[in-house]
């Protein structure tokens, strides 16, 4: 039984709809580590806006380290392996944040997948969703901090699994179901 599956993938690659569908299809759980961020962000008094998102993200992994938004999550993934419910993590940027939660499964439960989309199909998602919406100066930033700055480029390298995601849905959900039972 695959415990873990730890999503990867730059900003509106579709980290999110993957693991919405994976819960879906499993009856797993979520665990959505930008929780910690927007917890944050509201503890703080800010409002919601890109960048003070973006400066939590900074503030939290200065404070506490690379792995600061899966630390939160250690109990609930321990707590959902003794249940056998699989655990479906949105999102993995860096490597720490997916080394934190691997113990916590039994050695060999634990995958990591990452979703890839070109920057001009990223762009125009992420400028037309409702909750949240970027533009793509504001992806370019995201992008650099991402890749320059937490090594997101070498946990997409390290996954196990790689699924484009340039189509319709129903291909993108095809080859995730694909993925999820070669796993079984």
């Amino acid at each position: 039984m695959i415990a873990l599956i730890g999503v990867s993938g730059l900003a509106g690659s579709g980290k999110s709809t993957a693991v919405e569908h994976l819960v879906e299809l499993t009856g797993g759980r979520l665990a959505y580590l930008g929780q910690t961020v927007l917890d944050e962000v509201c503890a703080r008094g800010l409002p919601k806006t890109p960048e003070n998102e973006r400066q939590v993200r900074i503030d939290l992994r200065r404070e506490k380290g690379l792995a600061a938004f899966a630390i939160p999550f250690v109990h609930e993934v321990v707590e959902c392996v003794t249940k056998r419910i699989p655990v479906f993590v949105d999102a993995i940027f860096t490597r720490e944040e997916f080394d934190v939660l691997v113990p916590c499964v039994p050695i060999g439960s634990a995958r990591l997948l990452a979703i890839e989309a070109s920057f001009a199909t990223r762009s125009a998602r992420l400028a037309s969703r409702p909750v949240r919406p970027i533009g793509a100066e504001e992806l370019l930033k995201r992008d650099h901090t991402e890749l320059e700055e937490l090594g997101t480029g070498d946990v997409i390298a390290a996954a196990e699994h790689k699924i484009p995601n340039e189509g319709t849905l129903e291909e993108f959900y095809r080859r995730l179901e694909a993925c999820v039972s070669c796993w079984a």
